[in-house]
């Protein structure tokens, strides 16, 4: 998967963005990855994976709100890379996963933990790796989630 033109198109709506300015860097980086987080839980909850018990009244989930909040999780993944310049990223290799979609979740949940704790572009491309393959898994095709992230006209990112 060719990352270029990801970051560019992020980068554009980045800079749309008014950032406040009474907070500084590490708070602003704090946020971005807080926020992350919240839209991985907020990705997981539309999928219902986490459901462990029996409940005849499940809702049905919506595979559109579902690529919505996959293509909000993807945007703060490239605001982070944009923040961090890990733009020299330029390609993933992306492999299916065998794993349930709670271990993905979880997995991708820990990514964010050690890219926080140990910042390297490394660890940032394992978390965009396993981020791609959730959504894979999630059924959906790499040029599905290109042509859904490049056709959106505005960026929902909070600081």
């Amino acid at each position: 998967m060719e990352l270029n033109n990801f970051f560019i198109q992020q980068d554009k709506f980045n800079k749309e963005l008014v950032i406040d300015s009474n907070l500084n860097d590490y708070k602003v980086a704090t946020r971005m990855y807080l926020a992350l987080q919240v839209k991985i839980s907020e990705l997981a909850d539309e999928t219902k994976c986490f459901i462990y018990w029996n409940n005849s009244n499940k809702s049905r989930v919506s595979k559109q709100l579902v690529l919505e909040k996959y293509i909000d999780c993807l945007k703060q993944i490239l605001t982070i890379g944009l923040n961090k310049n890990y733009t020299c990223l330029k390609k993933l290799i992306v492999k299916p996963n065998d794993y349930c979609l709670s271990d993905q979740f979880l997995t991708l949940l820990i990514d964010v933990n050690d890219l926080i704790i140990s910042p390297s572009i490394d660890h940032y491309k394992t978390l965009f790796e396993d981020f791609i393959s959730l959504g894979i898994s999630l059924g959906f095709s790499i040029n599905q989630i290109e042509e859904i992230f490049f056709k959106n006209d505005c960026c929902k990112i909070a600081l």
